[in-house]
């Protein structure tokens, strides 16, 4: 299926957030912890690319005639429905993980956020190549 401009600039809105992300090369937790500035910009550069995601999700399932789902997981759940993407587990993770932090934004548990950007920033990269190729 063939998606609109929309959902090609939320696409590249993930990639470039991701990329930031991993052009500054973190390696450690600790890198984190001393330098703010980076926590801080790190975390934002994720929930950006995790709106981006929640935004594609809900352009999909509206471009599919589906009703408005109730959450941006159920979304997600629709999406694996249509066999467009191949599984909506991973990818709801980060949606909580999104909402933690825009709920629970004074203290965000730095290990999180350093497993995220270690083992988890491919997914945002698969979840836009799996989008791409429906």
């Amino acid at each position: 299926m063939k998606y609109n401009g929309i959902i090609e600039s939320k696409l590249r809105i993930i990639e470039e957030n991701t990329g930031i992300i991993k052009n500054w090369k973190i390696r450690s937790l600790r890198e984190l912890q001393e330098n703010p500035m980076l926590h801080l910009a790190v975390e934002r550069a994720l929930q950006i690319a995790i709106e981006a995601m929640i935004d594609v999700a809900e352009r999909i399932v509206a471009l599919n005639k589906i009703p408005p789902q109730d959450s941006s997981a159920s979304n997600l759940k629709k999406l694996h429905e249509l066999n467009i993407i191949r599984n909506a587990t991973d990818y709801s993770e980060m949606i909580r993980f999104r909402n933690f932090i825009v709920q629970r934004y004074e203290k965000i548990d730095l290990e999180i956020i350093f497993n995220i950007i270690t083992n988890k920033l491919d997914l945002f990269i698969q979840f836009v190549d799996e989008i791409r190729k429906a």
